[in-house]
């Protein structure tokens, strides 16, 4: 009989039984009411994605609860944490790719049963809001311009090499469409 993956992290299948994963997104605001009864708030950002995954590992399989912990304080060779591509259904359904571990691991005894209760979350790694707040920065826009202004043809491959398939295959040229229409039809005004 086979098993079915339900969360990989860079191909390698995380075997916790009675798995939940649950997606979730903040929106940050901050109250502008003071003390009046007004609902004003300001804006402050869409935070990352997360995934918070929970499962049981039992007592008879340790070297299950020593891979998670690895995984999850796994660095890079300059010291930065780790990021994986995430497999799950639910991950993909919500366009969440890579992700670094977040806050904490913990591994609780369940009560009544010879097993640990382990829960921890993946935060998104350079998330969608990340990836429109660098365009809105000029991050990527200054590349453009540098490539139009005379500068050799690298900085177009440079980003074409940050931006996913996806990207560049699909948003890049409806942005540039889009583009064309709200900007009355001459893209370089």
């Amino acid at each position: 009989m086979t098993k079915i993956v339900i969360l990989a992290l860079d191909g390698e299948a995380i075997p916790l039984k009675e798995m939940k994963v649950t997606a979730t997104q903040q929106f940050q605001e901050k109250d502008q009411s003071g003390q009046t009864s007004s609902t004003a708030r300001a804006e402050q950002g869409i935070k990352a994605k997360e995934l918070r995954i929970s499962g049981v590992i039992p007592f008879s399989k340790p070297e299950i609860l020593r891979r998670v912990f690895e995984l999850g304080t796994a660095t890079t060779s300059d010291g930065k944490m780790k990021v994986y591509r995430v497999a799950n259904m639910t991950a993909q359904a919500i366009g969440f790719r890579e992700a670094t571990f977040s806050g904490q691991i913990d591994a609780p005894q369940l009560d009544g049963k010879m097993a640990w209760l382990v829960t921890f979350t993946l935060r998104e790694f350079i998330s969608v809001p990340e990836k429109k707040q660098a365009r809105s920065d000029g991050k990527i826009s200054s590349k453009v311009q540098g490539q139009a202004g005379g500068a050799n043809a690298t900085d177009g491959a440079d980003e074409s090499q940050k931006l996913s398939w996806f990207e560049r295959n699909v948003l890049k040229p409806t942005d540039e469409a889009l583009g064309k229409v709200v900007g009355g039809g001459n893209a370089s005004a």
